[in-house]
Formats: C-alpha cells, structure tokens, sequence
C-alpha cells in the first residue's frame, strides 16, 4: 500500500515539475522519456518473458529501472551509479529500509535501479539476468549519455560480470563493485539440493534457477570458462566481503553458524568466494549479508567508483579448493512433517564431545520442540527460533539449542508440527575431529572422493560411508553407494549426464575407539561440463 501511494504522489511531482525534491527513486520504463510514467506493478513487461523456477513472491516487472533523485552537489564527470539486486532481490532493497541510496544521493552521484528476472516472481541463473542487464545497461547509458559503474550485491555480481563479458555491455560500464557476491557459488546452495533438505528446500521454494547456478559445483565450472574469455577483466572489478553473522539466532545467524566451517563469512556467502580473479579486493568487514548492502559501506568503495583507480588487493582466491573442503564434524538429518503428529529424530552423541549445536530448520511454526537424553529424561532446553529472511532458505524458521557437556549416546529430539511441513536438523559438534582427510580430485566424466578417518580415533570395521550420488536437475537420477569396514572410505565416482551438477551426501556411522557410535555428513558438489 506504501508503496503504490508513494508512486501515485511520483505522478503528481512530475506533473507539477518539482520531481527533483523527492526522496525515492521514480520508475524510466523507456529510457527517451523525459518524465518517467507511473510503473504499472506486478505487470511483467511485453518484450520482457519470465524466466525460472519457484514463486519466490516477487511481483516487480523485470526490464524496469528507476531514476534517482539528482543530486544537488553532483560529482563533476561521475558515472551514473547502477545498483543491481541479488537472488531472489528486488530493486527496492537499495531504498527501503536501506540508506545506501540516499548516501550515493547525498554523495553527489546520480543513480539508478533495476528489476531482474527475479523480482518477477521466480528466480534466474547468470545467463538470462546477464542478458536482460546486458540490454538495460545500454539504455541507461545512453538515457544519461554517461558511462555506468555498477554497483552489485550477492548474485547480482555473477550476473554483471556475465552481462559484461558475455553480451556486449562492457562498453557501457567503467567499473564494478560487488558487495559480497558468490563468485565461487555458496555453500548453501549446495545444502539446499543435498539429500537431507530436499524436502524442506522444495516446500520453501529453494530451488530456483537462481540457486541451481549458485551451487559450488556449477560455479566451479563457470569460473574456468569466464575467466579466461577476452573481456572477463575489460572492466576494473572491485570486491567486499563480510564476516560478521548479525545477533544470535538473527535471519543470519544459521547461515553463519554453517558456513564456518569453510571460514570467514556473512551468514550467506564466505569471504573466500567474494573474491574474485582478476578483480581486487576492497575491504573485508564486519557486515553481515544485510548490512554490507547499506550505507555504511558506501565510503568504504568510494574511491573505486570512477577512473582506473587499482586500489584494493589483488585477489588470490584459487576458487573451488579454498571455498568448499573442511574437516567437518556436522550431522545433518531431514524430512517431512505430518500436521499435528510428533517426529523423533534420533540424535547420537560420542564420548568427548564437549558441546552440540543443534539447529531446526522448518517450513513453519512448530508446537513443540522436546528433547530427550540417553537416560530417557525429558529436559526443556532453550530454544531460540527466528524467522530466516536472507539467502537460499528465506522464508524458512530456524530453531537454535545448544547441548552443553552432553552424554554419550542417542539422544532424541521430538518435533510436534502445526501442519503439514518439513524440516532440516543440523547438528555441530565440538568435539575432535574424526576425519582424516576429505577432498575430492575431478576427472573427466567423474571424480574420486578421497575420505579417510583418523584410524587412532574410531573402529575401523565399524565404520560405513554412504554416498548419495543426486543430479540436481532431475532428483529421480540418483545412485546410491556404499563403503565399509575400513578407515580409507574413498570412492571413485562416475556420472552419467554432461552438462548437469550433482550432489554428493555422504553419510559417515561407526564407532570411536570407545566403542561409542557416531555419525557425520560431508556435502560435495560436482559439475560435469560438456
């Protein structure tokens, strides 16, 4: 509703000429009009067709951009300042409940915003947004007959440098800054199409176009094709990353807490993947997800906004190896939930472990949360649960607890759900490592696996490795491979389809040199190119 009043009022500023002292941006649905006409929401564009999978929400019409406010100080021979929102983004986020505008407004810069496919309602990978910027990138600059520099966040990264490199728009743009872009893909991506939270993933809506193309496996294969085509670096990039995850148990919180095993991070991307070869690095700051996209970064990228600056540092992330292996001491389990019915999930403890994490994922509001220790209590632990409002599981609530100085055992934890749903349990365990060694080594057509335990530290003929081979664009194509009874659980793998990515879920049971069982997971993702 505020935001429809607040356009009719852009209509009536325009007619009686005073546009210039309004505060938010007005839509330029042609870039020849000299008065932008009232945007007409939720109208997808004639020339404009909607691409991607899953309602994510959005109603915006992609194609649309908007002008900002002309300055009152501008900056003598300043490019125009192009935002470009990320997955499952509308252009909005860069003025409602956000200052970033008004900061760049304030700067001295002209701005301007634009709709992707995913402020349509579903969200797209690099290849259809790149184009569709691509296009509107050469309307804005010549609307301005100015050069453009791009301000970009998240996915809105891959996006620009695809629009750049791929379909024709370099000409346009004189630099680019990406705010915390996936430029070696998110991990999260890859849990979304594991085995365990393919349930929960499908109810939320997680498996967009966009978040296909975000797996560390299809990113993987984008960099070795992008970075070595002749305008991958024809424009000056820049990049910032965060590693802050916002207040406990915040919409960040999750992604933050899952993220570390793989390092620095901002609840969503890892610093290792905001990085980018061949661009130079900004800043590392403590920004979560949400803030780096604010105001407060905006004097931090400053300098890099015109001209053939080079400040910053060279990036050296060497892509896959840096972002996506970790020792892991994580457990995840995951399925549906039935309305008003109550789900145990067992969750089995070691000897030693001085801490678990435990944190619920769940397609809505759940009853009740009861857990219950080997002795057979009943405890009532606290249990924070907020509402997930950034990255891959938006719209996801997660319930976080943690087990100090648990016992040894299998614990239970009982799920009473309000309706029909499904959930994601991970649970972190701080405790010392059990594996030896896990990374992968690609091959033509396939891979192996190297996984080996810490022979000191479990049973070797107790342990088993259960590899989930899934290709994630068709979930019905999935194999299913076992090793046992010795501490090299290795595997050579092979896939089939070309052109397609696939996950790997291994599971991990066995016992310790105690005799006490354990479990792990370990989440891989492969691309096969053509």
């Amino acid at each position: 509703m505020w935001r429809k009043t607040f356009k009719r009022l852009c209509v009536f500023m325009v007619c009686t000429l005073t546009i210039f002292s309004m505060v938010s941006p007005v839509i330029a649905s042609s870039p020849n009009e000299i008065d932008p006409p009232e945007p007409v929401i939720g109208k997808k564009s004639d020339s404009i067709s909607l691409t991607g999978k899953v309602d994510n929400g959005n109603n915006e019409t992609p194609g649309e951009w908007y002008i900002g406010n002309t300055p009152t100080n501008p900056v003598p021979n300043a490019p125009v300042l192009l935002f470009v929102p990320g997955l499952n983004n509308v252009a909005q986020i860069f003025w409602e409940n956000n200052d970033m505008y008004q900061t760049a407004v304030d700067a001295g810069y002209q701005t301007a915003f634009i709709q992707l496919y995913d402020a349509g309602g579903a969200s797209a990978d690099m290849w259809n947004n790149g184009a569709l910027l691509a296009d509107k990138i050469q309307e804005i600059s010549n609307h301005f007959n100015k050069p453009i520099t791009v301000i970009a966040y998240s996915k809105g990264g891959v996006d620009t440098q695809t629009a750049l490199t791929y379909y024709g728009a370099a000409t346009y743009v004189d630099n680019v800054i990406t705010l915390s872009s996936p430029h070696h893909g998110s991990q999260l991506a890859d849990l979304a199409y594991s085995s365990w939270s393919s349930w929960l993933a499908d109810l939320i809506g997680a498996k967009g176009d966009g978040t296909y193309a975000m797996q560390t496996g299809y990113m993987a294969n984008f960099r070795s094709n992008i970075d070595t085509q002749p305008l991958a670096y024809y424009n000056d990039y820049y990049t910032l990353g965060g590693t802050a995850w916002g207040s406990a148990f915040s919409s960040t919180w999750y992604g933050g807490m899952y993220l570390r095993q793989y390092g620095q991070n901002d609840g969503v991307v890892t610093t290792a993947s905001s990085r980018l070869p061949g661009g130079s690095e900004v800043a590392i700051g403590d920004w979560t997800h949400t803030t780096i996209r604010t105001g407060v970064t905006f004097p931090v990228f400053a300098n890099q906004l015109s001209g053939d600056q080079l400040t910053g540092h060279p990036n050296s992330s060497r892509g896959k190896n840096d972002s996506t292996h970790a020792t892991t001491n994580r457990w995840l389990h995951g399925g549906p939930l039935k309305e008003h019915d109550t789900e145990t999930i067992p969750l089995v403890i070691e000897n030693d472990v001085a801490s678990v994490d435990v944190h619920l994922m769940t397609s809505g509001d759940i009853s009740e949360v009861r857990l219950i220790d080997p002795s057979g209590r009943t405890l009532s632990p606290t249990i924070q649960s907020t509402q997930n409002e950034e990255g891959v599981f938006a719209g996801s609530t997660n319930h976080a607890l943690t087990i100090d100085k648990p016992m040894s055992g299998q614990w239970e934890i009982n799920i009473t759900n309000k309706n029909n749903g499904a959930y994601l349990l991970t649970a972190d365990y701080d405790s010392r490592s059990l594996i030896a060694r896990n990374e992968s080594i690609d091959y033509s057509h396939g891979m192996t696996y190297q996984l080996e335990m810490e022979s000191s530290q479990v049973e070797e003929q107790s342990l088993t490795a259960t590899y989930r081979v899934t290709d994630t664009k068709d979930p019905r194509n999935s194999k299913t491979y076992t090793v046992k009874g010795t501490a090299d659980l290795s595997k050579s793998l092979t896939f089939s389809n070309t052109n397609t990515v696939y996950n790997i879920t291994i599971d991990i049971d066995g016992k310790t040199q105690s005799g006490h069982p354990f479990k792990r997971t370990i989440i891989e993702s492969v691309m096969i190119g053509r």
